[in-house]
């Protein structure tokens, strides 16, 4: 399993970032995982604190200034082993984990978990319980994760051995800090083990009456109003009346018996289909819980939320923000991984639940953009790589937002005058002469739109066709709300670009040792560790050369063999 788990973790971005040992990919073989391996049989292994460090957090409002998120970076065996125990937790606990769990699970998402809003809303929301847990994963007791793990688990080894990441520490500006609480910083097995502990809320929510089984249909027509039955059964009548054909009751005409069949269901549309069914859905998402009361008042949510606060306090020692769990009317609008989320009222005053796109995330991607097109020394093939990921990625996130045609359509028109001005830019033209050289239908999408020439001769079109909308009723969607990783490594000398017309110059041969290979890395000679000015670092870089070499010249030249250059 360890070699399986490794695989996993050198596969993943993460993995080029060293923990406080400073071990790289380059230094983990078999030889490391078996003696990794023979720690973990003889119990003699111990993870090693975690290197800490901070990214920035999500702020809806910008004035309170920008906070930072603690994270911990595992060394790389510390991660493997992770990879491994999160493999045996998720076997165990998936199969009992509670449908209302939504976050960090196989085959389960954001957009999973905004279609359980959506048809709770559809079911008659009144009022919502924004739950927000205060600094959750950091403040887990660690007694109360043991003590649950032992609930599955009988092998004290296994649980000796999570106790070890919980207390591992973590260490800061070459300080290390004891862990008393929270579930280890950044590390791969912390998902998990936040959604054991909170699977008991979960399994308390439902004991207390939430995501009960779905009425079923004798139980619905029971609680249908009179006028709606009488409007219903008239609807019926007169359809099989027109199914039957002439000649009809009482002389009538077809046309007749259309004209009141289409006045009774637009009657039907504005009439009150059914009595308040008072019903409790919720749904969570890691940390992040929604509480939807059908059929209930304010009062009903505000004993709703003491009694979590309760609960949470005195069960797991966790305690519920005062000030970011709000309670909100169904009428107004609220943000639930991403999306706002308002409820709207039809004409029969039943409701379902309209997603718009956030205007502050509307904003951030647009500045995303002119920051990936903001220098011309950067290289075409960078920008456009650059610009393709994160207008794919931001748009197939926001395909289920009841305004994505709207706001998709105009990020399309974004794309293509920040992309013109840049090539405008970058060859000393006017947006005019770029479009007679740079425009054409990309044969993809059938749409007109901006292009360049890669370094292989083919043509690399900028993103023009955004996602169709998408209904969040419809089955399926697994997106994940992650920012797309935007290079901007061709500052330093690592362009894209560089890196492709190496490629294709080498012609799948080694620059060092002329051997023919299927594999080639790209080697930077002139690297630029110090440069003094963006500008500066950034001309260079685009102009430096690149070398295609082997793996093994490749390591000689990082071991200061210069025998190929």
């Amino acid at each position: 399993m360890l070699n399986s788990a490794w695989a996993h973790v050198k596969a993943n971005k993460g993995s080029r970032t060293p923990g406080v040992d400073g071990m790289t990919r380059d230094q983990v073989n078999a030889a490391t995982l078996e003696k990794l391996r023979e720690e973990l049989t003889t119990g003699v292994y111990a993870p090693v604190p975690v290197k800490r460090s901070y990214a920035p957090k999500k702020q809806r409002d910008k004035s309170r200034g920008k906070k930072k998120r603690p994270l911990g970076i595992p060394t790389l065996l510390d991660r493997t082993v992770q990879e491994a125990a999160k493999r045996i937790l998720e076997a165990l606990y998936e199969p009992v984990f509670r449908p209302s769990s939504h976050g960090f699970r196989p085959n389960r998402s954001t957009i999973s978990a905004l279609r359980h809003v959506a048809y709770a809303y559809k079911a008659g929301a009144s009022w919502i319980i924004e739950g927000d847990i205060k600094a959750c994963f950091d403040s887990i007791p660690h007694h109360v994760v043991l003590n649950l793990l032992r609930k599955r688990i009988k092998d004290e080894r296994f649980i000796d051995l999570i106790r070890r990441f919980l207390q591992a520490g973590c260490m800061e500006s070459g300080k290390r800090h004891d862990t008393y609480s929270g579930t280890p910083q950044g590390g791969i097995i912390s998902p998990i083990l936040a959604n054991i502990v909170l699977h008991e809320f979960d399994v308390w929510m439902e004991a207390q009456g939430a995501n009960r089984p779905q009425e079923t249909n004798k139980e619905y027509r029971a609680r249908q109003t009179p006028a709606y039955k009488q409007l219903t059964r008239r609807i019926k009548y007169l359809r099989e009346q027109l199914k039957q054909g002439a000649p009809f009751p009482k002389g009538r005409s077809a046309v007749e018996i259309k004209a009141e069949l289409t006045r009774l269901e637009q009657e039907r549309r504005r009439t009150k289909p059914s009595t308040a069914h008072p019903s409790v859905r919720y749904v969570r998402y890691a940390d992040d819980f929604l509480v939807i009361l059908n059929g209930a008042s304010r009062a009903d949510a505000e004993a709703w939320k003491a009694n979590i606060a309760v609960w949470l306090k005195e069960t797991l020692g966790l305690t519920l923000s005062e000030e970011k769990t709000l309670i909100t009317h169904a009428d107004e609008t609220l943000r639930f991984l991403g999306y706002d989320v308002q409820g709207i009222r039809n004409p029969n005053g039943t409701r379902w639940a309209r997603l718009s796109i956030p205007t502050d995330a509307y904003q951030s991607v647009v500045e995303r953009l002119q920051d990936a097109t903001r220098y011309r020394h950067a290289p075409e093939l960078d920008v456009f790589a650059n610009v393709n990921a994160l207008a794919r990625g931001w748009s197939q996130y926001y395909c289920y937002a009841n305004d994505s045609k709207v706001k998709l359509s105009r990020l399309t028109g974004i794309v293509y005058w920040l992309t013109a001005l840049y090539l405008a830019r970058k060859h000393n033209q006017t947006v005019r002469q770029v479009m007679r050289s740079h425009y054409g239908r990309d044969p993809k999408t059938g749409h007109l739109a901006l292009s360049i020439i890669d370094p292989h001769g083919k043509a690399l079109f900028v993103w023009n066709k955004y996602p169709a909308h998408r209904s969040i009723l419809s089955p399926g969607g697994t997106a994940i709300d992650l920012k797309p990783y935007i290079s901007t490594t061709w500052a330093g000398g690592r362009s894209l670009e560089r890196k492709a017309q190496g490629e294709a110059q080498a012609k799948g041969c080694c620059d060092g040792c002329g051997r023919e290979m299927k594999k080639l890395i790209a080697h930077h000679p002139n690297r630029l560790r110090n440069a003094g000015s963006v500008k500066a670092a950034a001309q260079s870089g685009y102009e430096q050369d690149v070398k295609m070499l082997c793996y093994e010249c490749h390591k000689d030249h990082h071991h200061g063999d210069t025998k190929h250059q």
